[in-house]
């Protein structure tokens, strides 16, 4: 991989170039969300790193297989519209899952610029068609930037949520030079905190919610909600094991998961 991967939660794409001794590939992983395009992303990363020749017959790695065993219970229950797809050198190579026509519709409207509510309005229009009663939000936005080095691998993100920006980064630093901490296993860490977070937004608008007698107003069930606590904890535990295993450091802090 090239020395900086970025994925951006806007258009849900994992963009990085990789350099073979004969020519630089551009590889690509689309999702429906950042945590899973990441986690698919560790998948292609560790696919290439263990054979190069994937990049000229990606046909032979049962790409499916590969991608559902990264796909949580949770996602499956609550998250039908889920999907990923991999492309190398402008080529289509996997797609999974269904629910593509939105994000598609998106993008198609800005042509790689930045999407803003009215993009979103617009698609949602183009898709379902003209509804008198059609509300849509748009109000965030994420960034992830890796950065891989020979004493450490470093992530930058950036996150717009309700016109506010935050940024924090997280490094894991690698034991010796000779013995460093697989990338994969860092995006994919790095995946688990980004689903973390967004489970304790969620979590905490129900409280929100309840708070306001307004949570039976709303489309959230309980049972939603329980998995949902249920999900959070089960990533909270594989990001303090990572954390255990591997010398990581946050700045500014470390992000606040419950």
């Amino acid at each position: 991989m090239d020395a900086k991967t970025a994925l951006r939660g806007s258009t849900l794409h994992a963009i990085s170039q990789v350099k073979t001794a004969v020519s630089t590939v551009m590889v690509v992983v689309r999702g429906q969300n950042i945590p899973g395009t990441m986690r698919m992303a560790s998948v292609v990363i560790d696919e290439i790193r263990r054979d190069a020749n994937a990049l000229k017959d990606p046909d032979a790695i049962d790409w499916d297989s590969l991608w559902r065993r990264k796909t949580s219970k949770y996602e499956n229950d609550y998250n039908r519209q889920n999907w990923v797809s991999v492309h190398i050198a402008g080529e289509t190579v996997f797609m999974g899952g269904e629910g593509r026509d939105g994000i598609a519709e998106v993008e198609a409207i800005p042509v790689g610029e930045e999407v803003t509510e009215a993009i979103v309005t617009e698609a949602a229009a183009n898709v379902l068609g003209a509804l008198e009663d059609l509300m849509v939000e748009h109000d965030s936005q994420t960034a992830f930037v890796f950065t891989p080095g020979p004493a450490h691998h470093r992530a930058a993100i950036l996150e717009r949520r309700d016109r506010k920006t935050g940024a924090f980064s997280i490094s894991v630093h690698h034991p010796t030079p000779s013995k460093p901490v697989r990338l994969s296993h860092f995006v994919s860490f790095c995946a688990d905190v980004a689903e973390a977070l967004t489970h304790k937004a969620f979590l905490d608008r129900v409280q929100e919610l309840l708070a306001e007698n307004a949570l039976s107003t709303s489309n959230i069930t309980p049972a939603l909600t329980q998995a949902t606590r249920n999900r959070r904890r089960e990533l909270i535990e594989q990001i303090d094991n990572f954390e255990q295993v591997n010398k990581v450091s946050y700045r500014p802090e470390r992000p606040t998961f419950a």
